[in-house]
């Protein structure tokens, strides 16, 4: 792994935990997010798998454009952002009817992402998400 990739899935790691415990500093609603009116074009680099994701009035919707789960989509999911810097992003929200708690960190400075998150916790088919991607576009 390229050292900035493992610096940026630290990083992720870090906001997960502090976005999930609430040890992060207090944000008003129009704060948390930060992204509304965003559509973020991304991808895996692992497997390819590629996701447009857009973010509206405090939901997010996304859908998976490329790989094996192409055509898979949800949408009216809460999310919660913030700016950690200029152009570095973290973004996090629970799917409890997947049930899935996923965070993505976007430089969107060097067009990168990191994901990090629990697929399917609570369940037999729990595991670990800790990849990183591509930002192919952000549209605001």
């Amino acid at each position: 792994m390229k050292p900035f990739g493992k610096q940026l899935a630290q990083f992720a790691l870090i906001c997960a935990v502090s976005l999930s415990t609430g040890t992060a500093s207090a944000q008003s609603e129009a704060e948390e997010h930060v992204l509304d009116g965003a559509t973020i074009d991304w991808s895996y680099d692992a497997n390819g798998a590629r996701m447009l994701l857009t973010f509206e009035n405090g939901l997010a919707r996304y859908e998976w454009i490329e790989g094996r789960r192409a055509g898979n989509k949800a949408q009216d999911i809460p999310y919660r952002s913030r700016e950690m810097s200029d152009g570095l992003f973290v973004v996090s929200w629970d799917q409890a009817d997947r049930p899935d708690f996923i965070t993505l960190i976007f430089d969107f400075n060097k067009s990168v992402m990191a994901s990090t998150g629990l697929i399917g916790y609570g369940t037999d088919n729990q595991r670990n998400l800790f990849q990183n991607g591509t930002v192919h576009s952000l549209d605001q």
